[in-house]
């Protein structure tokens, strides 16, 4: 096994040399007296270097005032220079720290580009999906969905670029009905390559890189103790319902984009016009 990872892992990177992965995804979220909100986060990767440009609309005017208006900011780490960007597009500004400074702090860097509350679920570090499931599976002390029905669509549908098995759960409990809709490819390589190129970066400064959790159902499912037949694959899209007295939540997430391109330099430098700070406000 460990030479077929080995093996792999030299297939991808010999495929994608010379090469830039780009991955969109895009969140949307509406909830009671809160409002829409709609996440975009851009990812680029390639050999040594790795981006992301995250923008939050707001719906709602007054949320929206709250939190300072629509948010655009991306962050940069650059293997080669051993230096971590992080940058505000709308105020044209950007602070630096290299990777000694973040080794010398846990692995833990100190400048943010923003919050990731509504990032596609990106808050976990790779390790953190496994260690959920075990603890999950132990923890059964409120079973709050007490009804699933779970339906697993062996035909494929076309999501994107993707060719998807479709997953519904449905879960009743005292919160009422949530369902949740996700659709899981076989076809990695793009995810796979773009995670690496990230994974080995932050683990370079003793950080964990953030991944997107394989599903969503599945730790809901463990957590109130209920068995259930797994898919293999990797999540590009999902939808979430929760039905109760108000007018209830939901929640979707895709990938927009997933594309191989030539190595564009420019993608990963910032423009002139930025002006340099100690951090972002």
């Amino acid at each position: 096994m460990r030479y077929r990872n080995i093996i792999l892992s030299l297939f991808i990177s010999i495929t994608f040399s010379q090469t830039q992965v780009v991955i969109v995804e895009e969140m949307f979220m509406d909830a009671p007296y809160v409002g829409e909100f709609t996440t975009t986060n851009t990812k680029y990767a390639s050999d040594n270097l790795f981006k992301q440009e995250m923008q939050i609309e707001v719906g709602s005017f007054l949320v929206r005032m709250a939190m300072g208006g629509n948010k655009k900011a991306g962050s940069i780490i650059d293997g080669n220079s051993k230096l971590r960007t992080v940058y505000d597009i709308n105020e044209e500004e950007y602070a630096e720290e290299n990777f000694q400074s973040i080794i010398e702090n846990d692995g833990k860097p100190k400048l943010k580009m923003m919050d990731n509350a509504f990032g596609g679920g990106s808050s976990r570090n790779s390790n953190e999906d496994e260690n959920e499931d075990e603890d999950s599976s132990e923890n059964n002390e409120s079973d709050d969905n007490n009804e699933v029905n779970r339906t697993i669509n062996n035909n494929f549908e076309k999501i994107g670029e993707f060719l998807a098995k479709k997953v519904t759960t449905e879960m009743m409990g005292r919160s009422g009905r949530v369902v949740i809709e996700e659709w899981f490819t076989m076809d990695t390589s793009l995810f796979s390559y773009a995670l690496d190129v990230e994974s080995k970066l932050v683990s370079s400064y003793g950080g964990s890189a953030q991944t997107t959790p394989r599903s969503f159902s599945e730790p809901m499912l463990r957590s109130a103790g209920h068995e259930f037949e797994s898919v293999e694959g990797r999540l590009v899209k999902y939808k979430m319902t929760q039905k109760d007295d108000d007018d209830g939540f939901k929640m979707s997430w895709e990938i927009k984009q997933a594309k191989k391109e030539p190595f564009n330099q420019s993608d990963f430098i910032l423009s002139k016009d930025y002006k340099k700070v100690d951090e972002l406000n």
